[in-house]
């Protein structure tokens, strides 16, 4: 069996942007592994957006808003576009409640804690009178991927669904190149190109989607575990590793070392039931939790 033996290297980096190679790879790996990582960064990491909103004094999207110089289409619209980070358990309220003749930015929305903006240059609309005095509430949450405003709708009168863009990798695009070790020439390269929102560097985006793609692998080989030859058991080198080697978000990985699991090793008897307990630390982040650890090859009971 052909067995890896590459390295993972960022070469540029700025702000959110980051070129990363993968190299030396097996002749014909670089687009097998290239096109799935690309797939999965693009529409299967966690993420957080804007799921609905609700603006006081406004029905429906299709009308107007005094004061506001865009109809209520476009601010949602433009609502859209604002990148959020979220370091808690979803859903949450983030409110705006503004006054006066300005630009209406993302940094004019009120965040409660565990919530922030990754871009508060963002323009939401233009407040074009002194008397003016906007009031909105806005769900954010977690989610994956894409998921439209039909799969948002509420019977709550005045609540606008809003489409929304869950993954945090704005961009993810990667070429294949020959490379070469000693007098072998016909080795692959991957290139790729990454932009992410903020919430995560390109680097734990790339480590996030292959930890992935391992535990749907890792599942197709052993499907069906068996506690009384668990790889835990196997595992003893790997068992030192941090917990931060998971590359999960922040907010899960503090939520798990607050509740003593600093180490793999510290999985070695948990259950789900036990990762549920975790203060702070919901289903939905725990089944997160669950596909990390088996694509180290630590099955959660």
């Amino acid at each position: 069996m052909i067995k890896p033996n590459f390295h993972l290297t960022t070469v540029t980096s700025e702000g959110n942007s980051a070129t990363v190679e993968i190299e030396p790879l097996e002749k014909g790996f670089g687009h097998t592994l290239g096109n799935a990582l690309r797939r999965v960064l693009l529409s299967n990491l966690e993420g957080a957006a804007a799921t609905s909103v609700k603006v006081e004094g406004v029905n429906h999207q299709f009308t107007t808003l005094s004061g506001l110089q865009e109809d209520i289409v476009t601010f949602v619209i433009n609502l859209k576009g604002v990148y959020f980070k979220l370091d808690t358990d979803g859903p949450v309220t983030v409110k705006l409640d503004v006054k006066g003749k300005k630009q209406l930015k993302a940094s004019d929305l009120d965040c409660p804690a565990g919530v922030s903006v990754l871009n508060p240059s963002h323009l939401l609309g233009n407040l074009t009178s002194d008397k003016s005095k906007p009031k909105a509430q806005i769900t954010v949450d977690h989610g994956y991927g894409y998921v439209p405003a039909e799969e948002h709708t509420s019977d709550e009168v005045g609540v606008i669904p809003l489409d929304s863009i869950f993954t945090p990798v704005v961009a993810a695009n990667y070429t294949v190149e020959s490379t070469r070790v000693g007098r072998r020439t016909d080795l692959d390269k991957i290139v790729m190109k990454l932009e992410t929102n903020g919430s995560l560097t390109p680097e734990d985006a790339v480590k996030q989607a292959a930890a992935i793609l391992a535990a749907f692998f890792n599942h197709a080989v052993n499907p069906v575990f068996d506690e009384a030859t668990s790889p835990v058991l196997s595992l003893s080198p790997l068992m030192d590793q941090a917990v931060e080697d998971l590359s999960l978000p922040t907010r899960i990985t503090n939520s798990l070392k607050k509740g003593g699991f600093k180490k793999y090793s510290d999985f070695a008897t948990a259950s789900k039931d036990d990762l549920l307990k975790i203060k702070n630390l919901g289903a939905k982040s725990v089944d997160d939790v669950i596909v990390a650890l088996r694509g180290k090859g630590i099955e959660i009971k």
